[in-house]
């Protein structure tokens, strides 16, 4: 029985070695909690005994989300965890920068960082026609001149071949 045990275990830190399989096996969890029914809101106090912020609001996401849910899909929907979350930080976004930032970057409006931005110029843009003609034209020269050495060097291969069979030559 204790062979088994090492030999899972030894299986195991293999597929999470793989870093890929690892993203995945995590993801896949994350989900599988997120969408799990979400729990009723923990109401929470602070040193003078009033209800936190933080607290108000989860209760007040919870009640409108779950009365919203219900309205539009049944009776017995509840709000999952992952709505929960998204819906309390939309509430607090009003208010909180990070929240607010959580929740552009959530919905894919994640300002582009221009200092990481590679601008690739084309060096042909900046050109004349005149003088890209130019550049074509030395283009079609060298093409022609690289196929003239390689006809010269054929002709002379089966030049040498031939000499070899008629036993002439070398």
């Amino acid at each position: 029985m204790i062979n088994k045990t090492y030999r899972e275990i030894g299986e195991l830190k293999g597929l999470f070695a793989d870093p890929k399989y690892f993203r995945q096996a995590w993801k896949s969890v994350g989900n599988a909690i997120l969408m799990n029914p979400a729990r009723k809101p923990i109401e929470r106090r602070d040193k003078n005994d009033n209800e936190t912020f933080d607290s108000l609001v989860e209760k007040y996401t919870y009640e409108d989300l779950a009365r919203d849910l219900k309205a539009m899909q049944g009776p017995d929907r509840e709000p999952t965890e992952l709505e929960m979350i998204l819906a309390c930080q939309a509430v607090k976004a009003r208010t909180d920068t990070s929240a607010a930032v959580f929740m552009r970057d959530t919905l894919g409006a994640k300002p582009v960082d221009e200092s990481k931005v590679e601008e690739t110029v084309n060096a042909y843009d900046t050109l004349s026609d005149d003088e890209l003609e130019l550049i074509a034209e030395l283009r079609r020269k060298k093409a022609q001149d690289a196929n003239r050495d390689l006809t010269a060097i054929k002709m002379a291969e089966a030049m040498r071949i031939g000499e070899n069979a008629d036993g002439r030559g070398e």
